[in-house]
């Protein structure tokens, strides 16, 4: 198998504010190699990408298209006996242009469904868009809570809410680590608020207190004030810092000799900064639903189709290309978008991140993994330390009592009263 590289590349806002995807920098559209299309003996299926390609989340997007590209290589281009036929849209900066590019996919590349999308704000906007256009809808990365809270049946996602994977995170630092008195220390902006929110909510339900919340800008360059308001009489300090602002604010933590154990989310000490941030990362203990770590055949294939390197996004690329597979797999002749959505909604796979479904919202679920940053033969690493089973956007909540709770941005700055 030919190998895809990778950038090791990040910016201060990897996730939910993250943004791009039109056809890619040299106009190309087509198979797993950018132009023509494999013939299955099914037929073919027409696939539009919206990720991003330009601007300064364009490696999440590519990370996104190798991990889906190389997975659909791997398969001689070819999906449960259906050829796939791939067509790249930019998704732009605001949801005017995502729409446009959405639109483009849809009207002019005939496709079957959508798969991507970097910025939840442009994600608002496109899903009604495939909604009313009746084609279904793959998110990779957006995290945005509210993207997968109606069953509006058109609308999946593989990536986690930006909640999801913080959750399981607050029990097992209460009563695992045995850290009672907690600091929040994060980004303001939605995704720090959802994901800080999540680790609140089930670490004070553990029966531990958060006796302290500091968010700073999205873009901080100067940490230092924010990391010297911490109180030094509490147990740990969680954090939420994706992309460099987490770069910035670990070399801050160690420069200003703060010595008190860091749990965060698992962002911010992602492997596409991981390198970056170094010494300063050592013993940060995180919950995330990927780690290059996982030790499973198909994680294997992930890696050695990318050179021994994974992180998150390339996953992402991969399990939607697998969730693709799967889906195709119910469908023995004319796959026409409302079959598609149909057929994703039974979806089940064992991707290198291990078992995923997605719940009656459209929301994946998946296993989360209790990370620690350690060093493993002069190379920084996010190894396993627990799996927690089974991760629904809903966290240990039903749905019913989740979905009644205010949204998490209503709820920054109570977690400390």
């Amino acid at each position: 198998m030919a190998k895809l590289r990778i950038a090791a590349v990040a910016t201060s806002a990897l996730l939910v504010l993250a943004a791009c995807g039109g056809k890619d920098p040299a106009g190309n559209a087509g198979g797993p190699q950018g132009g023509g299309k494999a013939t299955g003996a099914k037929g073919t299926v027409n696939v539009g990408l919206l990720n991003p390609a330009t601007g300064p989340f364009a490696q999440l997007g590519t990370d996104v298209n190798a991990g889906f590209e190389a997975y659909l290589k791997s398969k001689g281009g070819v999906l449960s006996g259906y050829g796939i036929k791939v067509a790249k849209a930019d998704e732009g900066t605001d949801a005017a242009q995502g729409t446009t590019k959405a639109r483009q996919l849809v009207e002019q590349d005939k496709s079957q469904i959508v798969i991507g999308l970097v910025n939840s704000a442009i994600a608002y906007a496109v899903a009604p868009y495939l909604e009313q256009s009746n084609v279904p809808l793959l998110i990779t990365v957006a995290g945005a809570d509210g993207l997968t809270r109606k069953e509006n049946g058109n609308t999946y996602r593989l990536s986690y809410t930006s909640s999801q994977d913080s959750m399981p995170a607050g029990p097992y630092a209460c009563k695992d680590l045995g850290y009672k008195k907690t600091v929040v220390l994060a980004l303001d902006y939605s995704f720090g608020w959802e994901a800080a929110g999540g680790f609140a909510r089930t670490y004070k339900e553990a029966g531990c207190e958060i006796v302290q919340e500091i968010y700073a800008p999205l873009g901080t360059q100067d940490w230092g004030p924010y990391v010297n308001q911490v109180k030094k009489d509490a147990d740990a300090v969680y954090v939420v810092a994706p992309g460099q602002d987490g770069v910035r604010l670990l070399k801050a933590y160690r420069d200003f000799g703060l010595k008190l154990p860091i749990v965060a989310h698992g962002a911010t000490v992602d492997e596409t900064i991981l390198p970056t941030e170094g010494a300063t990362a050592d013993g940060v203990v995180s919950s995330l639903h990927y780690t290059p770590q996982i030790d499973s055949p198909q994680n294997k294939a992930l890696l050695d189709a990318h050179d021994g390197k994974g992180n998150q996004y390339l996953e992402d690329g991969w399990a939607a290309a697998q969730t693709l597979e799967a889906a195709l797999a119910q469908i023995d002749s004319d796959p026409t978008p409302e079959k598609i959505r149909a057929a994703l909604a039974k979806v089940k796979i064992d991707a290198p991140r291990g078992p995923m479904s997605f719940d009656a919202y459209g929301q994946a679920i998946y296993p989360v993994y209790i990370r620690k940053v350690e060093n493993k033969d002069g190379k920084r690493v996010n190894a396993i330390v627990t799996t927690v089973p089974g991760v629904s956007q809903f966290g240990p909540y039903d749905p019913a009592t989740y979905l009644a709770f205010p949204g998490y941005e209503k709820l920054k700055g109570t977690w400390a009263k």
